[in-house]
C-alpha cells in the first residue's frame, strides 16, 4: 500500500517509529472492508517520549498535506489527530504511544481482537505484533478482554463488547462475559453522549432486538434505561399475555420483522417507505433508528398508570402521556437532540390511534387527516410502530381479526399518505392574514384555532372554495 511507505518514509525523517493497530488489522485477517485506520506513533528513543508531542501533529499534518487529506485534532489531551481522505473514503486516526513500547500499549486496549499492532517498516501480515493471542481469537472468532482492568479503565467498552459481538458474529468468551456482568454498574460512569453513540450503533443493526436482549441479560440495559425495572414488574391482561417489559421487547422484535418484509407487506409504498425511513433526523441518525428507539420505549407510561376498575378490568389510562415524559427524561439523559427527543415523543404518544382506528367501521377523512396532522413528519413510522405493538399483544382478547383488520387500517392510511394528498395535507383555501384583515381579528391561537378547523371541514368536502371558506368563518364567528 503506498499510503504506509509514504508514512515509513515521512517517520524515518522524523526519527518517529509507526504502527497500524486495531480494527483494520483484524478486518484484514477476517477479509472485511474497513475504511478507518489506527495508528500509534512512537519516538524511537524511548526517553524523548515527552517530546513527541510537537513532532506528532507536525508529522500527521505534513502527511495531510502530501495526500491532499484535512486534518483534524480529536483530542490535545491524549494527542488523538485524524486525517480524512475524502476522495478514497478513508479515515486515519494518530494516536500518541500508551507506554514505553508497542506491547505495553497494546496490553492497554479493549479485546484482545484489537491488541494486534504492524510495524510499517515491514508491513507483512505474517509479522503482526500479536502478544495477547489476538489472531488465534479471531480464527475463533472470540470476544475476549486483554486484561481485567480493560473495562475499569474504560466502562465504555461493556457496551462496545456487544457492538462487537453484532457486527463480527463471534461470541463472549465465558470469563469475559462475567466481567460484564461485574463491571456493569461503571457505565453509570459514562457520559450520555457517549452511551448513545453505542446504543444507536446496536439499534441500526437489522435484527437489534437480539442484541438488546444480550444487553438486558448482561445487566447492562438497565444501567442505562433503568426505568425497564418497573416494565418487568407490571403485569397485563386482555389483550396481552406478557408483562410490559417483555412486550415492549416483543414490540422492537415485531417492529424490525415489518421494517424486513416491507415489500411483502406493502408491495405499493415499500420503495417509499424505505426512503422516508432512511431520510437522517437527528444526530446523524435516520429514522428507522429513532422508530427502534419507540418501540422499545412505546409503553414506559404504564407502570404508573396501571389500575383495577370497579369491574375488575386493568387498565392503563393515560400511558401514552406518562411515557412521553418518561421518553424525554431519558433524552436529556442520552443527551439527544430535541428534534430526536421530540420524533420519539410524538411516536409514542400516537401510536394507540392506529389501532383505536381499526375498531371502527370506516376511516373517515377527517380521522386521517387528523392522525397526520398529530403525528407531523412521523405518520409512516407510527403507522408501523402501532403495528408491531398489535402483533406483539397476544392475549385471549387479541384475535386473528382484529390483526387482519390493523394491517388493512396501516395500508390504507400509507395509501391516504402517498396517494392522497389532498386529505393528508389540504392546500390553504385562506391564510390567518386574510382572515385577521376580513373579520378585524387579532394575531393569536385563536387564528389557528380556525385554520385547523377549516382544515377539517375542507376534507370533508364541506368547503371547496376560498368564498365557501370565509362564508363559513364568519358563521362559526357569529355563532
Amino acid at each position: 500500500m503506498k499510503t504506509f511507505k509514504l508514512l515509513s518514509s515521512l517517520s524515518k525523517k522524523r526519527k518517529i517509529k509507526i504502527y497500524l493497530v486495531g480494527g483494520y488489522l483484524r478486518d484484514l485477517i477476517l477479509e472485511r472492508k474497513n475504511k478507518d485506520l489506527d495508528f500509534v506513533l512512537a519516538p524511537l528513543d524511548a526517553k524523548r517520549l515527552s517530546g513527541l508531542t510537537g513532532g506528532l501533529t507536525d508529522f500527521v499534518k505534513e502527511f495531510a498535506k502530501r495526500i491532499n487529506g484535512t486534518f483534524f485534532l480529536l483530542n490535545d489531551r491524549y494527542q488523538t489527530n485524524r486525517v480524512i481522505d475524502k476522495k478514497n473514503g478513508l479515515t486515519y486516526d494518530f494516536t500518541r504511544i500508551r507506554g514505553r513500547s508497542i506491547e505495553e500499549d497494546l496490553k492497554k486496549r479493549d479485546f484482545t481482537i484489537n491488541a494486534l499492532a504492524l510495524d510499517l517498516e515491514k508491513p507483512v501480515l505474517l509479522k503482526v505484533i500479536d502478544s495477547y493471542k489476538g489472531r488465534e481469537d479471531i480464527q475463533k472468532r472470540v470476544i475476549r478482554v486483554v486484561s481485567e482492568r480493560a473495562f475499569s479503565d474504560d466502562p465504555l467498552r461493556l457496551l462496545r463488547s456487544i457492538r462487537f459481538r453484532a457486527l463480527l458474529n463471534f461470541r463472549i468468551e465465558k470469563k469475559t462475559e462475567k466481567l460484564i456482568i461485574q463491571k456493569a454498574p461503571r457505565l453509570k460512569k459514562i457520559s450520555g453522549e457517549r452511551i448513545r453513540e453505542e446504543l444507536f450503533g446496536i439499534l441500526a443493526l437489522e435484527e437489534s432486538h437480539s442484541f438488546i436482549r444480550e444487553l438486558d441479560e448482561l445487566k447492562l440495559l438497565t444501567q442505562i434505561i433503568p426505568e425497564i425495572e418497573a416494565l418487568r414488574k407490571t403485569d397485563q391482561e386482555g389483550f396481552h399475555h406478557l408483562d410490559v417489559w417483555e412486550h415492549s421487547f416483543e414490540a422492537l422484535k415485531h417492529t424490525e420483522e415489518i421494517l424486513k418484509n416491507l415489500k411483502k407487506l406493502f408491495p405499493k409504498f415499500y420503495k417509499k417507505i424505505n426512503k422516508h425511513l432512511e431520510e437522517e433526523v437527528a444526530d446523524k441518525q435516520p429514522r428507522i433508528t429513532l422508530l427502534k428507539l419507540a418501540a422499545l420505549f412505546h409503553d414506559l407510561g404504564k407502570p404508573q398508570t396501571q389500575a383495577i376498575t370497579p369491574e375488575g378490568r386493568m387498565r392503563f389510562i393515560g400511558h401514552e402521556e406518562k411515557g412521553v415524559e418518561m421518553a424525554e427524561e431519558i433524552g436529556k439523559r442520552l443527551r439527544l437532540s430535541r428534534k430526536a427527543i421530540e420524533t420519539v415523543k410524538r411516536e409514542i404518544l400516537y401510536h394507540m390511534r392506529p389501532g383505536n382506528l381499526s375498531g371502527v367501521s370506516e376511516l373517515t377523512n377527517r380521522a386521517i387527516f387528523r392522525f397526520f396532522r398529530d403525528c407531523k413528519e412521523e405518520g409512516v413510522e407510527t403507522l408501523i410502530l402501532s403495528y408491531g405493538d398489535r402483533l406483539a399483544s397476544c392475549g385471549p382478547l387479541a384475535t386473528p381479526g382484529m390483526i387482519k383488520r390493523h394491517r388493512e387500517v396501516v395500508e390504507e392510511m400509507l395509501g391516504d399518505y402517498y396517494e392522497r394528498k389532498s386529505i393528508v395535507k389540504p392546500k390553504k383555501l385562506v391564510n390567518g392574514n386574510e382572515i385577521m384583515k376580513k373579520f378585524n381579528l387579532s394575531p393569536g391561537p385563536k387564528i389557528g384555532k380556525i385554520l385547523e378547523v377549516l382544515s377539517e371541514v375542507q376534507v370533508e368536502g364541506k368547503v371547496k372554495t376560498k368564498k365557501e371558506a370565509l362564508e363559513f368563518i364568519k358563521r362559526a364567528l357569529e355563532s
